[in-house]
């Protein structure tokens, strides 16, 4: 059998020489008049409730804007399916500062918007944060009988799940000639190595929103804003020009709402 000329043979990207060189523009390195920087603050704990995020001082420093938490987030969406989206699990969706509840550690529980990134990092470890926490457990090895099929949610409209299992793997395996039973763990891996997760957000008007974004699913992204947010999808435009992959090609074939180089 004749190989594929392309195996073994070496292919230069088209954007491959902009990446290696620094000259490609991420989503964190375009600029705007009078920009301002969001950090996120995360939950430091795994379950339980905010029972007060003290702002008063952070807010009183130089360069600060403002600190956004459960209590003064600006209304978005109320509707459950307002906030799936394509890639969305089932179950049930997360609403960002809906409320003081603590579901998962590293939780995004309150957002300072400051006139520097520096600023807007630090005054973030200033929060004066009270917890009310509960026990948890997240070892999956040791709950596995207590598992359940994931809640039904609206977000399964967008996703369904996998189909049912066919066939007799038992049955098969117990009749194989070589059989190997192993088991293999590994760390988290994210697929982020050049560029980091960045947005940044131009206000152009009338509603309209230009966003530069690190993802694949420009669609998916510009879809979920204007359904949090209540705009028209095409005041939305989502641009990301150095990643994606064939599903990202396909639809900025079809769609004036991302750049593909």
């Amino acid at each position: 059998m004749e190989k594929a000329p392309s195996i073994g043979t070496p292919v230069s990207r088209l954007e491959g020489r902009l990446k290696v060189t620094g000259t490609a523009k991420y989503a964190g390195e375009y600029d705007a008049p009078d920009l301002l920087y969001g950090y996120v603050v995360n939950s430091t704990i795994t379950k339980g409730k905010i029972k007060s995020v003290d702002i008063s001082e952070v807010e009183k420093m130089d360069g600060v804007i403002k600190v956004f938490t459960h209590k003064n987030r600006p209304s978005t969406a109320w509707f459950d399916f307002q906030y799936a989206d394509m890639d969305a699990p089932p179950g049930t969706v997360f609403k960002p500062l809906k409320d003081n509840i603590i579901r998962y550690n590293g939780q995004p529980i309150a957002l300072v918007v400051a006139e520097t990134f520096e600023m807007a990092r630090y005054a973030a470890t200033k929060l004066g944060i009270e917890y009310e926490e509960e026990t948890f457990e997240t070892d999956l090895e040791v709950n596995l009988e207590k598992s359940k099929d994931p809640k039904k949610g609206l977000a399964s409209l967008l996703k369904p799940p996998p189909p049912e299992p066919t066939g007799d793997f038992d049955k098969a395996y117990e009749d194989s000639f070589v059989k190997t039973d192993l088991m293999f763990s590994h760390g988290t891996e994210h697929h982020n190595p050049m560029e980091m997760y960045a947005s940044t957000v131009i206000y152009e008007g009338k509603d309209k929103l230009k966003i530069f974004d690190k993802t694949q699913g420009t669609i998916n992204s510009q879809m979920y804003v204007a359904n949090v947010f209540g705009l028209k999808m095409k005041n939305v435009q989502v641009i990301s020009p150095f990643v994606g992959g064939m599903d990202s090609a396909q639809v900025c074939a079809l769609s004036s709402s991302c750049l593909w180089p």
